[in-house]
């Protein structure tokens, strides 16, 4: 079984939605990671502006005396009462006796280089900085006096991340959720396109359809005509060779084929008959009736060509509800299912003929017979105009079965027998009680 291709159309607005929808999680992916760099660089900042206050602090002094180092705790836990400060800790000269905490000094990583660092839910920043240590000329003074030079500072400001993290966890929930919408905006899009595109696709197959549609009437409405025309001299070249051959001809030979005039002059008539019936359906006058009636008509009209072949015509649940249809045009479609029945049908067997209801409270008609049933070639064809299994035959006795049927909305089908034969089937048959129900149906055009 081959695939249908996808139309152009579906082909290309696919492609641009897939590739409007990559840019649109590319464009938020980008934006998330923005966010995020901003809301870490505000904590980041302030940081850097505590490590700065810390060295501002001590480099507004000539030179790092006892007073400083008295007042730099005070500086620093006024520091750490900040928001999102856990920590802050200066170191003097690299000497650990020489080092100033305020806040939890155990999460200070001093071993850490200068710069930022992540450590589990906490952002150190270590700042190394130096002042010009430039002390007094001794004298006068109890304590020792740093000596003169370069003194070198290490800061090291802790600060708490959790915050930071509830904010990167909200801006990625909202980007996700931006990022949903924006792709049930972009199906449904997508969607509506499709549709647009279906119906500019189905508005252009009505206008194609409608107008072969008209078409085909004009066509059959003219070939009706032709065939009308061609009819009735056909009839008058019949007649007067039927007055020939009662009259007697001179030869043998002569009566002969005046008989064959005759004779072909009846098989013409009778395609033309068929043709008629094919091209200008009748409309449907729906009536009540018993099916069972019906088939005892066609079982007398059909009986000699049933005796040729020595076939018995069996019939299964027929005497169920009745149901509604155009007794004619039904009794048209059973004649010729039959007749396709007969032909086909073996010598010395039986042709079953059967209704039963279906669960949707319509009838199924079945007719089996135990011939050789349809080759494969033209099974699937069976009910196309001039399509026939039968030598001699229009073709056109089963297109008028589809087409009486399509007019009383039926389904119709062909099947292979179960061992041997073929199967015709034909479906949604309403039952009289739909009239109760409110479905009764009057006349109505095919």
């Amino acid at each position: 079984m081959i695939a249908k291709p996808i139309p152009k159309p579906r082909i290309v607005g696919l492609v641009v939605l897939v590739a409007l929808w990559v840019m649109f999680a590319v464009w938020q992916r980008a934006e998330h990671v923005h966010q995020c760099r901003l809301i870490h660089a505000t904590l980041s900042s302030q940081g850097d502006a505590l490590s700065t206050a810390v060295s501002n602090s001590i480099q507004s002094h000539r030179w790092f005396s006892p007073f400083v180092r008295q007042q730099l705790p005070t500086t620093l836990d006024t520091l750490a009462r900040s928001t999102n400060v856990l920590a802050i800790a200066v170191i003097a000269g690299g000497d650990a006796e020489q080092t100033y905490v305020a806040g939890d000094e155990s999460l200070i990583a001093s071993q850490l280089p200068a710069g930022e660092h992540v450590v589990d839910d906490t952002l150190q920043l270590v700042r190394e900085f130096e002042m010009q240590n430039d002390p007094p000329m001794p004298g006068g003074f109890l304590v020792p006096m740093e000596p003169a030079g370069t003194k070198s500072f290490r800061s090291v400001v802790v600060l708490d991340r959790t915050e930071t993290m509830s904010q990167f966890y909200l801006e990625a929930r909202s980007r996700i959720l931006i990022f949903v919408l924006g792709t049930l905006l972009l199906v449904a899009i997508g969607a509506v396109w499709q549709f647009t595109v279906r119906l500019a696709q189905s508005e252009g197959r009505t206008r194609l359809l409608t107008a072969e549609t008209r078409h085909l009437r004009e066509l059959g409405q003219a070939a009706a005509g032709l065939a009308h025309e061609t009819r009735n001299p056909l009839g008058l070249i019949r007649g007067w060779t039927q007055r020939l051959v009662d009259a007697g001809l001179p030869g043998a030979d002569q009566q002969q084929q005046a008989e064959a005039v005759i004779e072909e002059c009846d098989r013409v008539t009778a395609r033309i008959n068929q043709f008629l019936a094919f091209a200008r359906q009748a409309d449907l006058q729906i009536e009540t009736l018993a099916i069972e009636d019906l088939v005892t008509e066609l079982n007398t009209l059909l009986q000699s060509d049933l005796d040729a072949k020595d076939l018995d015509l069996e019939t299964v649940g027929l005497e169920a509800q009745p149901i509604q249809a155009d007794r004619d045009q039904l009794r048209q479609v059973l004649f010729n299912l039959l007749q396709n029945a007969i032909a086909f049908a073996p010598e010395h067997s039986t042709i079953r003929l059967s209704m039963h209801r279906s669960p949707d409270d319509t009838f199924r008609i079945e007719l089996a017979d135990q011939g050789p049933g349809a080759c494969e070639q033209i099974a699937d064809t069976l009910f196309e105009p001039y399509v026939t299994r039968r030598p001699g035959g229009t073709g056109l006795g089963l297109s008028i079965v589809r087409r009486i049927a399509a007019a009383h909305q039926w389904d119709v089908g062909y099947r292979s027998g179960d061992e041997v034969g073929s199967v015709f089937w034909i479906d949604g048959i309403r039952s009289a009680s739909n009239i109760s129900n409110g479905h009764r149906t009057a006349s109505v055009k095919p």
